[in-house]
């Protein structure tokens, strides 16, 4: 089975390099909707470093809503199934098996770090070729993966305990018409399978170790205003109105 890397980015440029380039050294095909504002270009060499890596890139209009948007990651690409990633997070195939102990949690207010400890395991986790493994079976739709948050790129720093909070996200879909996002829901979009009208029939993931990472505190701080930039244009697409573009 075939797998896809489906990218959305707008002004990434300083997250998705690093993204492109471990994309590539597993997945059959990275496939990437820019979606500014209005339709607006990225500024900030994000096409440019799309062309660079020769990934399959379309343009549309974020102000359609993420459901529109992401329907389109699952389906638009030539591969079988898609992991749909942000161009902070990362999909690593194979990674030390990490365990996290504590309960604190990063307070986003304050920025303090969590009193979290990560010890290292002599196991490794070698989740690329579990994944691949897993989307043989013809009957699963989707498969759910959890999302660890990190500090910074040491991975030594969680933002929460992932064994105690898990973010549960399903991320990895095959690419059949049925299975797609609710398109009239702009924010908080939600994965359908239409012939159900629930959750596609996916792997629940408790057991088999599959993650994939987000590294959004570390580029938070290296995107000025990038935050309070985007969290506006999410309010308005709530509220129904135009998001405007970041010059």
């Amino acid at each position: 089975m075939s797998i896809a890397a489906s990218i959305n980015v707008y002004n990434d440029a300083i997250a998705l390099r690093g993204l492109l380039e471990t994309s590539s050294q597993y997945f059959d095909e990275i496939f990437v909707v820019h979606s500014g504002p209005n339709g607006a270009h990225s500024t900030d060499g994000t096409i440019e470093l799309c062309e660079q890596f020769k990934v399959k890139l379309v343009f549309d209009d974020i102000d359609k809503g993420f459901g529109v948007i992401r329907s389109r990651l699952i389906h638009e690409h030539g591969c079988e199934w898609a992991m749909i990633l942000d161009a902070d997070e990362r999909f690593h195939p194979t990674m030390p098996q990490l365990e996290c102990e504590g309960d604190d949690r990063w307070d986003i207010v304050s920025l303090v770090p969590p009193n979290l400890t990560i010890k290292s395991t002599p196991n490794i986790n070698i989740q690329g070729y579990a994944l691949k493994e897993i989307i043989q079976d013809d009957k699963l739709m989707a498969v759910r993966t959890i999302r660890r948050h990190w500090m910074d790129f040491t991975h030594k720093n969680p933002t929460q305990n992932w064994n105690l909070i898990p973010d549960y996200q399903l991320r990895t879909v095959r690419n059949v018409p049925e299975v797609k996002y609710v398109s009239d829901i702009k924010m908080h979009e939600r994965l359908i399978d239409t012939r159900t009208g629930e959750d596609p029939l996916h792997i629940i993931n408790n057991d088999l170790f599959i993650f994939h990472d987000h590294y959004h505190p570390f580029f938070r701080n290296n995107y000025p205003g990038k935050k309070q930039f985007n969290e506006q244009n999410y309010q308005r697409l709530e509220r129904g109105e135009k998001t405007i573009p970041n010059e």
